[in-house]
């Protein structure tokens, strides 16, 4: 083995990509007042992340007519995420602004979902939702000019096993928090793995060694949520590398 060989327990990661090799997401919620929701962008109307139970197709439509060939926003988005069979696969699509655009993969998980190239304005100019054709259950969106999908969910692809080295939240608020890592086994109920109660306006988190992360086997949902006091932007972050089973 080479000295400069980026291996940990005889395996390779961060070599490969996201799916491959290693897993991350950046989750973030605006709550109004007192409130309970899973981090993601609409947390705060509805508390429970919507996640699929079956593999379909999907579409991705604009609020705004700019993310579309010809206009200044999103030119293409790519959505990646696992099938039915639990494999990471990955679409791209052209956007065509307030009309739908559909496409043929089919994903039980969209995990993350990216402009990959857009006109003078640089990044989306509206919100992009990510929901079953037909214009229905929305499963996600980009928040006009994110570019990038910002939800705390991770489904582990199959094959693989995660290993957690970093999770934190963060908030704009000095009220009253819980936060909560939940995990749902395949074909299991959803509990809860770590939890942390505080009334603070910063970060916290747990970071680990390589040697001693948290670990997640093949097919498992991994997800975060917070209980606010107050009104409080809270974003959160979770990260760690894959290996084969």
């Amino acid at each position: 083995m080479h000295t400069n060989d980026p291996s940990i327990f005889g395996n390779l990661f961060g070599q490969q990509g996201k799916g491959a090799d290693r897993l991350g997401e950046n989750g973030s919620v605006t709550f109004a007042g007192a409130d309970d929701g899973d981090i993601y962008y609409n947390g705060a109307a509805v508390a429970t992340m919507p996640i699929q139970t079956v593999a379909a197709a999907i579409e991705l439509v604009s609020d705004s007519a700019q993310d579309g060939v010809g206009g200044t926003g999103a030119l293409t988005v790519r959505v990646s995420g696992l099938d039915g069979d639990y494999l990471w696969v990955t679409e791209t699509l052209t956007m065509t602004g307030v009309v739908a655009v559909v496409g043929t993969q089919l994903f039980l998980r969209t995990l993350d979902i990216m402009v990959m190239t857009a006109g003078t304005h640089g990044t989306n100019v509206g919100n992009i939702d990510v929901r079953a054709v037909g214009a229905g259950q929305v499963w996600d969106r980009i928040v006009a000019g994110e570019g990038l999908n910002q939800h705390s969910l991770i489904t582990v692809p199959a094959g693989k096993t995660f290993w957690v080295v970093c999770w934190d939240f963060s908030s704009s608020a000095v009220v009253v928090q819980t936060f909560k890592v939940l995990s749902r086994s395949y074909g299991g109920a959803w509990i809860v793995k770590a939890k942390r109660y505080t009334h603070f306006g910063g970060i916290v988190g747990h970071s680990t060694l390589m040697q001693t992360p948290m670990k997640f086997p093949q097919k498992t949902d991994i997800k975060m949520n917070a209980t606010v006091g107050g009104a409080a932007s809270i974003s959160s972050h979770m990260h760690g590398f894959l290996t084969d089973n």
